[in-house]
């Protein structure tokens, strides 16, 4: 049985990360080398290696402010997001595995997996919703770029002279415009908003790809409440809802 949950244990200078599955610590590593070799404010590993038949890392650990959410912290994270999306990879999808030759290609087998997993747990209008956008012409970037995948509040630390991304696990090459996505939901900042964000910090990006991966973003968080064990009904209800809001 998988475990439900990674387990941090918090030592002097370091956190133990025991992770619930085996391709987490790969990514994890894998990400943050990257990260590494290219200045970027991230926890180093200082040893890994396996606990019980778990996978762990030794992570050195960073102190800094909690962003909270809102414009003003948004608005600090995407610019580390900017940076982190400069590193490019071999192909697109999970670091340990990048094999999908199209950013297209590796959104299609997520959306149709949210579809069928949406359909059997009686979402039938979020299927739908999974099933059009995987019919539809995807974003294509112009290469794999590294994205943090997870830009939730508690993955960054604010400090005095940078800020630092924390938790790479989930770590994928593929389009920059989903890690804003996934930013402006998990920060409460309005897709608008996010777009003259963007704007005023002068980075290229596209309205309508934000607005397809607020979707995208949307049907996966749905998908892992009714999926977890055990489900998150509240969750799910809360995803589904904003699902069907308007974000214009």
């Amino acid at each position: 049985m998988i475990p439900p949950t990674n387990r941090l244990l918090h030592l002097p200078g370091a956190v133990v990360k025991i992770y619930r599955e085996p391709w987490r610590a790969h990514t994890e590593k894998a990400a943050l080398q990257r990260l590494s070799d290219a200045g970027i404010p991230a926890p180093s590993v200082l040893a890994d290696g396996s606990i019980r038949g778990r996978q762990m890392l030794v992570l050195r650990r960073l102190h800094g402010t909690a962003p909270g959410s809102g414009e003003e912290a948004v608005r600090r994270v995407i610019p580390y997001l900017h940076r982190v999306h400069e590193i490019t990879g071999p192909g697109f999808g999970r670091l340990f595995d990048p094999v999908a030759t199209s950013w297209g290609e590796y959104l299609r087998e997520r959306l149709v997996s949210y579809q069928a997993a949406l359909a059997r747990h009686g979402y039938h209008e979020a299927a739908a919703t999974a099933e059009a956008l995987a019919s539809a012409p995807l974003p294509e970037p112009d290469a794999p770029r590294l994205l943090h995948n997870d830009p939730e509040p508690g993955n960054f630390l604010f400090g005095p002279a940078a800020s630092a991304g924390l938790d790479w696990e989930l770590a994928i090459y593929g389009d920059p415009n989903l890690d804003y996505a996934r930013a402006a939901h998990a920060f409460a900042v309005h897709p608008v908003r996010l777009s003259r964000l963007l704007a005023d910090q002068g980075i290229a990006h596209s309205q309508d790809a934000l607005t397809a991966y607020r979707s995208i973003h949307l049907l996966g968080r749905l998908m892992s409440a009714v999926t977890a064990t055990p489900p998150d009904p509240a969750a799910a209800q809360r995803h589904a809802q904003d699902l069907i809001t308007k974000t214009s």
